[in-house]
């Protein structure tokens, strides 16, 4: 291969465009009211999955989707339809549908970042937990209590156990609120998809060891030893999906990260599991939040395309909600959507993923990264540019009379080749 080239070859397919462009959260929100509708951006980017997770912000005003919040006394009867407060989640669950996008329902408690923790204990009884969960799921799926017909096919078990934001329990409480919850809810529900833990990452198998600190150094121990209880149950604990985190510094981390998951997944017997990055962001520095810089959107860019040739099912980008760490849309001084760079990544991986079939593709330019795709007469090639600086020349097997559309942060320029 020649110096600066990029390969595109749409005459060889290798697979299918996975699902890389999911997000957290939904299209309705701010407030009780979710007066904020951002449908049309998720119909634009034809988001595929949305999972619910620090929904309206770290209580989420003890109305949304949290254990607690859909019922809000522990000692109730889970039996009954009166213990549940199913409104609001409902309606912020009817904005997800709306869009065309599939919900990712996450069963827990959102982050606490305060001094005294107030929902992430460990609940007084894992059964009846698990039960309580039973019945949000035959609510969204079966209609039971006034409810719905959604289809909902994941259900994650908590988020980052590993995390004292997030659990203020022991690993062993961990363990066994998920082993209980798990067993339950396929034995309730076999078809669905029942997996978790959103494990906080694996840092240590990416970078130097004095580039991480105290708590990035238990992740992955806690991660084998997780998975190492797993492999001694004499009845299998299922795990149709294991989600994990990647707050990547550079987009090769996402590689390192989807290829540690899939060898634990495979050394412990759920080879068939999938691997699912649920937070994934892009940090140069892992403490500061997205710069909202048109370079930003090319890392996300470039951590999407590498993603998609990573052993991982797909990845929930962190987050749609309207925070320091969107980098898709923002409102402006007068309270309009504002589309940032990061939307037009996202769109792109959009048109991409309609596309279906990966067409094969090569760039061995330091800093550039290509992903091409094709459905029948049509065809598209998406370009992440990072820390390069010169001329870059393309190879393409473009049928004679191709037009060829050439877009940049949503201006388009069309030409005959």
């Amino acid at each position: 291969m020649k110096a600066n080239r990029v390969y595109i070859k749409f005459s060889e397919t290798v697979g299918k465009i996975k699902p890389m462009h999911g997000t957290g959260g939904g299209p309705r929100q701010t407030g009780v009211y979710l007066r904020t509708d951002v449908s049309d951006i998720f119909r634009e980017i034809g988001v595929p999955f949305s999972r619910l997770h620090d929904i309206e912000g770290a209580y989420s005003m003890n109305q949304f989707i949290d254990i607690h919040c859909v019922f809000p006394d522990f000692n109730a009867d889970e039996n009954d339809p009166s213990s549940y407060n199913f409104i609001p989640t409902d309606n912020y669950l009817k904005g997800i549908i709306n869009a065309g996008t599939q919900v990712f329902y996450r069963l827990g408690e959102s982050i606490d970042h305060f001094p005294k923790k107030i929902y992430v204990h460990p609940p007084k009884d894992y059964g009846k937990w698990a039960r309580i969960c039973e019945h949000v799921i035959r609510h969204y799926n079966e209609g039971w209590a006034n409810g719905f017909n959604f289809n909902v096919l994941y259900w994650e078990i908590w988020n980052e156990p590993d995390n004292p934001l997030m659990w203020t329990g022991t690993f062993d409480g961990f363990y066994e609120l998920y082993k209980v919850t798990a067993r339950h809810l396929k034995k309730c529900f076999p078809a669905l998809k029942i997996g978790g833990y959103s494990a906080s990452g694996f840092y240590t198998v990416s970078r130097p060891e004095k580039d991480c600190g105290d708590w990035f150094k238990t992740l992955v121990p806690y991660t084998e030893k997780f998975f190492g209880r797993l492999s001694e149950e004499s009845e299998r604990v299922p795990m149709d999906f294991f989600s994990w985190h990647c707050y990547a510094i550079r987009p090769e981390e996402i590689r390192v990260f989807a290829l540690f998951a899939r060898e634990l997944l495979a050394k412990h017997g759920y080879s068939d599991a999938e691997s699912i990055l649920t937070e994934y962001n892009s940090f140069r520095v892992f403490s500061c939040v997205p710069a909202k810089t048109p370079d930003f959107a090319a890392e996300i860019a470039a951590g999407l395309i590498v993603a998609q040739n990573s052993p991982v099912d797909a990845v929930m980008y962190y987050d749609m909600r309207l925070s320091a760490y969107n980098d898709i849309f923002a409102k402006n001084l007068y309270g309009d959507i504002e589309r940032l760079h990061g939307f037009y990544v996202f769109k792109s991986f959009g048109d991409l993923y309609r596309l279906e079939n990966q067409c094969e593709s090569d760039c061995k330019v330091g800093g550039v990264y290509v992903l091409a795709a094709k459905k029948g007469d049509k065809a598209g090639v998406m370009l992440a540019v990072r820390d390069f600086c010169g001329v870059l020349h393309f190879d393409c097997d473009l049928p004679e009379n191709a037009k060829i559309a050439a877009v940049r942060h949503g201006y388009e320029n069309y030409n005959k080749p």
